[in-house]
Order: structure tokens, then C-alpha cells, then sequence
């Protein structure tokens, strides 16, 4: 452990300890002088020195960065610690002491000395129980970070860019956070199913929709997102992920056999809880999807989340058709220029067309570019005659760095603008009173 000597709070000591018993010897004695106990060294087999309602394993093979972590919680906790923090120094002893007791949180270095990258998190992860999985790294790179997180790190942090207070509170937040969302449900919790539909291609419906997806999982929401479309769409593309199964492959077992087990096969996990059913992948995959089998996938994803957000085809059939009339809202996404009005208007007839409520269907304007005569939003909503459920501001070079790093901007720049305002309209959805 190391030892705060100093009324002032700068004298330290650092003990190495080989057995148990001298750690209880010595733990009695520093507690007699009245000194402040900090780190645990790495062979101490119960670990730490701190009590309290927190149990976090700290793997890290260097001895000076374990210390500097217990000091960072030690200096941010109150008086009464409430963190107790255990080290082991291989990822070995760690799986060791994951199948011996829970932990709340494991800090973990990506590189120790058993076992490097990735591959340490693919061993955590069948043994991180309800525990929430931190990287606390000295590498600073996004790419490293984003496969981290799809690989089921929960937060991704570089050493010496975070304060104690901060590392702290990122704890707390991620543990209840998860704790939260392994609580069962109340009956009463009702699922909101979204349709995304751009009402000609390229106006960034699958980036909303994404984004949309994720600021309800930062929001402690289960949410899926789907990518229905007959052939091959952009999440693969954005996310940089292609999956083992799809809605091709799902839609194939047809309707009668799609359940919560087979859709659970086909879903793909993402940071904060977040699953994606991703569209078909190779063209002997596209093709017209049966409605029967689409509308059977959406009531049942409904069954497994709060929230389930589609990306809709900017087309029109039996199959849209269908889906539409499972979901509580449908959003129409267009431009700012008259094309993607018209268009809009003559998918606001077909909608009509297939009984679908004024009261459930909206636009979302996405300025893609900064236009130079962009139809002003009082033209558009009069044009239109339906609720403008919110404004995306441009953020090219943000959406580039996004899928650099396989990521929604919602997850990579949560402060961004854009990132606000997808975070503002998910709130929108959720303030209308008939989901509620």
C-alpha cells in the first residue's frame, strides 16, 4: 500500500506487501498513527484497503500506475471511503478473482503482460458477471477505442487526461447506470416503436435514424435498431461491422418461426446496451422481404426493448406497408429544397392512403450542406402541414470522423451540436403524450 504521512497530503510511502497477514499487521498499525491507507500491492490476495459500497478490480501490470489509481479515487472520495479498490496485476489472477467474488466495475489496461489488445477484453467479457468494464489506457487513438467499445468496454479512458473526481464519477455513473438496466422492467413500460423514412435516397435517413437509436441508449433506454431494407443499406457501412446474421437470414425462417430467440441470434450488441439487426449483406441476400416475415420481426424486437428504431426503404410496398402500420410514430426525413418537399408531400398521400393518423407522422429537415438558398421551415411546415419534430445541423466533417471510428456521433462527440440535437429530438418523441 502506499501511505499518506502528511497533514498536507503530499508525503507518501510505498509498501510492497507479499502475504495477507503482513497486509493485516501492517493495516492495523497504520490505522493506530492515524496515517491514510491507499494502494494495495499486487500479491495481496483480499486485495484492498478501502470498505465501502463499491467493489472495483483494478488489472494493471504496473505498480506505479496502480498506486497512482488508488490515490486518484483515495484524493477523491470523502473521508469515508466508499470505493474499495482490489489489483491483481495479470489478466489470470483477474479471471481468478472474477469467478471468486462480483465486482461493481473492473478498470483494465488493454496491454499487460498475459495478454494484449482486444483479446483481453473478449476474456473479460464471459466474466464480468453485472460488473461494468472500464479501459483505463495510455493510448489515445479512436479507432482502438471504438473497438474496444464494440467489444464490451462500457467506457474507454487515457491515463492522464482524467482527474480523480472525474474517473470517480464516471464509475458511479456507468454502475448504477448498468445496475439500472438489469433491473426487471415494470409491466406498465411501454415499447415506442420509430419509423425512419427518407422520402428520396441520400438525405442521411440511416444517420439519424443510428443516432437516434443511440442517444435512447445513452438515455438508459433498451434499444434496437433495424435496417429494413430489401438490399444492401449503410449501418454495415457506418459501423463498420459486418454480422454473422441478418434480416435477410431472419426473415428466411419466415413469419411463423420468428421469435425472441431466433431474433436475439441475429442482433448485434453495441456500446450502452445498444443492438442492431443489420440489413442483408451479399446480393444473393437482396430481394423483395415477405411482409408477413417483416411485420413478425418488429413485433417481436417490440417485445425485447423499450425502443425500436427502423431505417424504412424510400420506397414504397407491401413490406413498408406493413411496418408502418406496427409503428407509434413514422418520420419522414428530407431536405431543405423543393424536391424533397414534393416528395414528401406525395409520401404524406401514400401514408394517408394507408390509414395511417395524421397525429403519428412527422418530418425531421436535415441540412446536409449548408445550402445557399435553403427553403425557410415556416414554408416547409406550411407546405407540408405536419409536425416538424426537429432540425439536424450540418456536421460533415463530424459524420466522416464518426465512421472512421464505426461509431454514431452520438457516441463519439456526445457535446457536438449535431449529437445535441439528435439527443433533443429522441426527448421530442418522448415528451408526446400518447407515448407515454
Amino acid at each position: 500500500m502506499y501511505i499518506d504521512a502528511g497533514q498536507d497530503g503530499k508525503t507518501e510511502i510505498l509498501v510492497y506487501i507479499n502475504e495477507p497477514e503482513d497486509y493485516d499487521r501492517l493495516s492495523g498499525a497504520v490505522h493506530r498513527l492515524g496515517l491514510l491507507p491507499g494502494c494495495v500491492g499486487p500479491r495481496v490476495a483480499r486485495g484492498a484497503c478501502m470498505q465501502g459500497d463499491l467493489e472495483v478490480l483494478l488489472i494493471e501490470d504496473h505498480p506505479e500506475t496502480a498506486a497512482l489509481v488508488q490515490r486518484m479515487i483515495g484524493t477523491a472520495e470523502p473521508p469515508a471511503a466508499s470505493i474499495r479498490l482490489e489489483w491483481v496485476d495479470t489478466l489470470a489472477k483477474g479471471l481468478i478473482r472474477l469467478e471468486a467474488a462480483a465486482f461493481d466495475a473492473i478498470l483494465v489496461d488493454l496491454n499487460l503482460s498475459d495478454s494484449r489488445g482486444l483479446e483481453t477484453l473478449a476474456s473479460l467479457r464471459a466474466h464480468r458477471g453485472n460488473a461494468v468494464l472500464i479501459v483505463l489506457t495510455a493510448t489515445e487513438d479512436e479507432e482502438v477505442a471504438f473497438a474496444a467499445l464494440r467489444t464490451g468496454a462500457d467506457e474507454y479512458l487515457v491515463k492522464g487526461e482524467v482527474s480523480g473526481a472525474a474517473l470517480v464519477r464516471r464509475l458511479r455513473l456507468l454502475v448504477e447506470r448498468r445496475q439500472s438496466a438489469a433491473q426487471p422492467k415494470p409491466a406498465s413500460t411501454r415499447p415506442v416503436v420509430v419509423g425512419f423514412c427518407g422520402v428520396k435516397g441520400g438525405t442521411g435517413t440511416t444517420t439519424v435514424a443510428l443516432n437516434a437509436a443511440a442517444a435512447w441508449a445513452k438515455q438508459n433506454r433498451s434499444t434496437i435498431a433495424v435496417e429494413l431494407k430489401p438490399d444492401y443499406g449503410a449501418f454495415s457501412f457506418q459501423l463498420k461491422h459486418t454480422p454473422a446474421a441478418n434480416l435477410s437470414s431472419l426473415c428466411a425462417l419466415g413469419a411463423e418461426r420468428i421469435n425472441a430467440a431466433a431474433a436475439g441470434g441475429a442482433l448485434c450488441s453495441f456500446p450502452l446496451g445498444l443492438r442492431v439487426l443489420f440489413g442483408p449483406q451479399k446480393p444473393e441476400e437482396f430481394g423483395e422481404i415477405d411482409p408477413r416475415a417483416a411485420a413478425a420481426v418488429i413485433k417481436t424486437l417490440s417485445q425485447m426493448a423499450e425502443r425500436v428504431v427502423i431505417d424504412l426503404p424510400a420506397v414504397t410496398s407491401p413490406m413498408t406497408q406493413a411496418v408502418v402500420r406496427q409503428c407509434d410514430l413514422v418520420a419522414m426525413v428530407l431536405e431543405r429544397d423543393p424536391v424533397s418537399v414534393h416528395a414528401t408531400r406525395m409520401f404524406l398521400q401514400v401514408l394517408h392512403s394507408w390509414g395511417i393518423s395524421q397525429l403519428v407522422i412527422g418530418a425531421i429537415i436535415v441540412n446536409r450542406v449548408m445550402a445557399l438558398t435553403p427553403l425557410p421551415i415556416s414554408d416547409i411546415t406550411s407546405q407540408l402541414g405536419c409536425t416538424i419534430f426537429g432540425v439536424i445541423p450540418p456536421a460533415i466533417e463530424l459524420c466522416a470522423r464518426a465512421h472512421q471510428a464505426g461509431s454514431p456521433v452520438v457516441f463519439l462527440e456526445p457535446e457536438s451540436t449535431l449529437a445535441g440535437a439528435m439527443i433533443g429530438l429522441v426527448q421530442r418523441f418522448s415528451d408526446l403524450s400518447w407515448l407515454k
